[in-house]
């Protein structure tokens, strides 16, 4: 058992639904089919992958960087309902795409969830994971109104959001509820279509022309969590042994399965795991957390790499399950 260093801040990880954003002072919808290019001047030149395959994973000779980060969280003990995160960013920094994978979860619950280790199977301490540092508001970088993704009749959008305190205006893509989006702008869990390829819009206002890439973004296939049950809420789980989890459903080559579990207190550990449909998380990592509330997230995920000739998009699709127990102490 540890406990937090009392000049480090605890993660902002709670037990609940997904949290409200950020203060939010403008916002831009994305409308419609998309953007209306008669009024904001959208360029329609685009590059267009052919859709058969993702394309290099590599960045265009420009130093545009953006990051996109679309998640399903299939509903769970406490939301009881399937829910979208979609956010994204552009910076003139490769490091700000870099330093985090799950923007979306930086952006809406304020954690810099850590890098996942680079082998499989390979289990990782991160003690408590800091807040997500957004750095120099001036390498924050405002393109056109909006991302899209799009597969069939599935239509979403991450629209321009300007959050943040006065001084400090961070230009924000997400998909968002709030009053001052339009309903374009709203996540849909069935704008979600796990294992699909969908269309990927950037518009890029002034910055750059905006980019279509026709099926380079791969969502990961979905899967039931056969262990531990996933349905119940704070079911012990008893420290001094390893503890199982196993899941159905097989993902692709180019995917990862990433295990997260955190204590009350935020200390965390990640695993990725061969997603070979089972691990057994050693009782020495659970050994690292202080007993009481754990919860634990299963997530399959697929990065690409878009390039273009202004830079280049990151972008994670993620499809997540998370479940809540009780740590019982050992011995």
């Amino acid at each position: 058992m540890r406990v937090p260093d009392p000049d480090r801040p605890a993660s902002a990880l709670a037990r609940a639904t997904i949290p409200a954003f950020a203060l939010l002072l403008g916002c831009h919808g994305g409308g419609g089919a998309g953007p209306d290019e008669a009024e904001t001047g959208f360029l329609s030149e685009s590059l267009e992958d052919d859709g058969e395959d993702d394309g290099p994973e590599t960045w265009g000779d420009g130093a545009l960087r953006g990051i996109v980060t679309f998640t399903l969280y299939a509903a769970d003990a406490v939301t009881d309902v399937d829910q979208v995160g979609f956010a994204g960013a552009w910076h003139d920094d490769e490091a700000m795409v870099e330093v985090v994978d799950d923007f979306y979860a930086a952006f809406a619950f304020q954690t810099a969830f850590p890098l996942p280790p680079q082998n499989e199977d390979e289990v990782e301490q991160n003690d408590i994971p800091a807040g997500f540092d957004w750095g120099d508001v001036d390498s924050w970088l405002t393109a056109g109104n909006a991302f899209s993704l799009t597969a069939g009749d599935a239509e979403a959008f991450a629209c321009l959001l300007q959050i943040g305190m006065v001084g400090d205006i961070y230009p924000v893509y997400a998909a968002s509820h709030s009053a001052m989006s339009t309903e374009e702008c709203a996540p849909q869990p069935e704008d979600f279509i796990p294992g699909v390829d969908y269309t990927i819009v950037m518009y890029g206002g002034e910055l750059f022309p905006t980019q279509t890439f026709l099926g380079a973004v791969e969502t990961p296939n979905d899967f039931d969590v056969v262990s531990p049950d996933l349905s119940g809420y704070n079911d012990p789980v008893m420290q001094g042994a390893d503890w199982h989890v196993a899941w159905e459903g097989e993902g692709t080559g180019a995917d990862r399965l990433i295990i997260r579990v955190w204590d009350d207190l935020g200390f965390m550990f990640t695993v990725r795991a061969n997603d070979d449909g089972e691990f057994d998380i050693p009782a020495s990592a659970l050994g690292e957390l202080n007993p009481g509330p754990i919860t634990i997230t299963i997530a399959r995920e697929h990065i690409e790499r878009i390039p273009f000739a202004e830079g280049g998009v990151k972008v994670v699709t993620r499809y997540e399950q998370r479940g809540y127990f009780d740590l019982i102490a050992a011995g």
